[in-house]
């Protein structure tokens, strides 16, 4: 965003999509109305493009949506829509983005201008796994230094990168090359963020088609992480929020209303070693929820730390087919590796 004066606060919602169509809501905030009057928004978006490359655009124009927009207005907020015929989506195969063009108004007076790219992203949850346009998506995510990201070595070995604290820099880099960042709330330090700092990395992350998921540190109090997942409900979007649980420990030790509040859960697991037998079978909260397995290794490459990732799958699945099982085990939806 290009401020005329000072950025605000910008959110892209998803609405209702399909193969042929798909809507999304831009909505933009001040900090009050002032005497000034309303905030107006209006715009383009223009796409698809993937990298540097653009065929057949089609421009597609912010409505506002008056309905809505007395109340937004009390809000100090100003909100369109634009409704795309034939979408092209963001994977990470095809990193379709848009660019977004609009400016925000008072009056006579521009108060802010916006330049962003944006991608359409249909990414959710059904049953046990992650779906991710319209097929099911199990990541081998890797962990990577924030100094050290490098799309090409990750498309190379078709990994996610799990990164603390990325930045928007590093977002956008995933974005245009199609790498899906799984990004932790911690700070530079790898303390916890507290709510505060957590609601606004997830809505800044949340902007990025890259970040497919938010995870939630063992290390945040339960207080702390019920106030995180309370805050972060109207600012996700598509993205996914998961919660890190100890692995050694049984399922039922969890919270259920904090379980009940995020999309998945990823199961700590020890280094060299499995997670306790409560979790061979899956969910005790009484629905099915995606089970991610994660454990740490010892620092090295991304071909190293992806080879990992297949190990801990071979591992989980040997385990849940150990003799004396009584029924099918889990099936994960995804496998991780921290670094020591």
């Amino acid at each position: 965003m290009t401020p005329s004066g000072r950025a605000l606060p910008l959110a892209i919602l998803a609405g209702r999509a399909d193969d042929m169509r798909a809507e999304i809501m831009v909505r933009i905030s001040d900090c009050g109305t002032g005497d000034g009057g309303r905030l107006h928004l209006t715009g383009t978006l223009v796409g698809p493009r993937r990298g540097r490359d653009m065929t057949l655009p089609t421009t597609v124009k912010l409505v506002e949506v008056t309905a809505d927009h007395a109340a937004a207005a009390d809000a100090g907020q100003a909100l369109a829509r634009a409704v795309f015929t034939e979408p092209a989506y963001w994977t990470p195969e095809l990193p379709n983005r848009y660019r977004l063009h609009a400016e925000v108004q008072r009056g006579d007076q521009t108060v802010a201008v916006i330049d962003r790219m944006v991608g359409l992203r249909r990414l959710g949850v059904r049953g046990r796994s992650l779906w991710l346009e319209g097929r099911r998506w199990v990541p081998r995510g890797v962990t990577i230094p924030p100094m050290g990201f490098d799309p090409t070595s990750l498309r190379r070995f078709s990994a996610a990168a799990v990164i603390d604290d990325p930045t928007d820099a590093i977002c956008e880099a995933a974005d245009q090359a199609g790498v899906a960042i799984i990004a932790r709330l911690v700070d530079a330090d790898g303390a916890s963020l507290d709510a505060t700092g957590a609601r606004g990395r997830i809505a800044a992350w949340a902007l990025h088609p890259s970040v497919v998921l938010a995870v939630l540190p063992r290390t945040i109090p339960p207080k702390e992480t019920a106030a995180i997942v309370a805050a972060m409900r109207p600012l996700k979007g598509t993205m996914l929020v998961g919660l890190e649980v100890d692995g050694t420990q049984p399922p039922d030790a969890e919270s259920a209303a904090i379980v009940g509040g995020v999309d998945c859960i990823i199961v700590d697991c020890p280094c060299d070693g499995l997670p306790h037998d409560g979790w061979r079978f899956g969910s005790p909260w009484g629905t099915d929820k995606p089970l991610v397995a994660q454990r740490a290794v010892a620092a090295g490459n991304t071909a190293q730390h992806r080879q990992e990732c297949d190990r801990l799958q071979a591992a989980l699945a040997v385990w849940g087919l150990a003799e004396g099982a009584t029924q099918l085990p889990w099936d994960w939806a995804g496998y991780l590796t921290t670094a020591w």
